[in-house]
């Protein structure tokens, strides 16, 4: 947990009085909601919690969760977040996959079936939840209908609205919005991110995403400057990003149409300071209806860009649609 989430674990400890059988919890990427997720399911297990309802991080429930086998927990994840796969289950040069499947869900039958091991409570933590399509979603709601006893499901999103309405309903929402961007910057430069300001405000905000958009901050950069240029080429810029994830790409793309809606209608911009000047040129050029469709456009793209069929077309379709936006041929 960091220092920045003080006030929600405030919440996540009220909640805990009247613990229900599943949890949603719901916030913006790339604050630590995984990390979050974690420490409320180890403050679950724990024998010994401190006095705030932390893990004591000592005691042997702690120690095994530490060593990712506590009996009485399950982590839910797609195969492309699990760091190496087990020789039995995967192919060499198979892509994993990015969904959570189906058949993860079913496997925890056997997990549910019994008591738990301590008699204490079982944890099922599920991340990201909207990795689950709608199929393995329905699979998981007979679950959130007739809970087992002593058992809690913590469901961690960044995009509820992908959840089934029906799964939405089954779970008791916890929000993980922040309310303190002071500690995220101090965090960050701790962390000898420079120019922290301004990495926060590239990914609105995100100390998490910030920090591992440092990493890629040239690109992003020259990203930029491509997108600035006047009569840009889609299909060379799309080359020069070769290898940054889609999701990145998209994200940056969002961000920088966000801030000419806001330069063409307000005057102002949110992700990109000090860039003001060439975004508002580019955006008296474009009409504000015509920027906000493109923006929902990427929106929808975002949800593809974790396994499009082809990603060099993919990116290229898209720079070729903002070539077009900004009018150029």
């Amino acid at each position: 947990m960091f220092n920045w989430q003080s006030s929600i674990w405030e919440s996540w400890k009220r909640m805990r009085g009247h613990l229900p059988h599943a949890v949603l919890m719901q916030g913006p990427e790339g604050w630590g909601e995984f990390e979050f997720a974690q420490s409320a399911a180890l403050s679950l297990l724990c024998e010994k919690p401190r006095a705030g309802g932390q893990a004591c991080g000592a005691c042997e429930a702690c120690n095994w969760f530490s060593l990712g086998n506590h009996p009485d927990f399950r982590l839910v994840v797609p195969e492309s977040m699990v760091a190496e796969p087990s020789e039995e289950s995967s192919e060499p040069g198979k892509k994993r996959s990015d969904q959570i499947k189906i058949e993860q869900i079913r496997a925890l039958a056997d997990f549910l079936a019994v008591g738990t091991h301590r008699g204490g409570l079982r944890v099922v933590l599920i991340y990201p939840a909207e990795a689950m399509n709608a199929n393995t979603q329905n699979a998981l709601l007979k679950s959130l209908e007739e809970p087992p006893p002593s058992t809690v499901f913590l469901l961690v999103t960044t995009q509820a609205d992908r959840l089934l309405p029906t799964v939405r309903s089954r779970c008791q929402r916890l929000s993980l919005a922040p309310s303190d961007s002071a500690h995220a910057l101090r965090w960050l430069e701790e962390q000898g991110v420079g120019h922290a300001e301004s990495a926060l405000a590239a990914v609105g905000g995100a100390p998490l995403a910030a920090l591992k958009g440092a990493q890629s901050e040239e690109k992003r950069i020259a990203f930029i400057d491509g997108l600035r240029r006047p009569g840009f080429d889609p299909i060379a810029l799309a080359e020069s990003v070769q290898g940054v994830p889609l999701w990145d790409l998209v994200s940056w793309l969002q961000r920088w149409s966000f801030d000419l809606l806001l330069a063409r209608t307000v005057g102002q911009v949110r992700y990109h300071p000090g860039q003001e000047k060439p975004l508002s040129e580019i955006a008296l050029r474009c009409e504000p209806a015509s920027i906000a469709a493109f923006w929902r456009a990427l929106a929808q793209a975002r949800a593809l860009a974790r396994h499009p069929l082809n990603a060099k077309l993919f990116v290229e379709d898209l720079l070729l649609r903002y070539r077009r936006l900004v009018g150029q041929p």
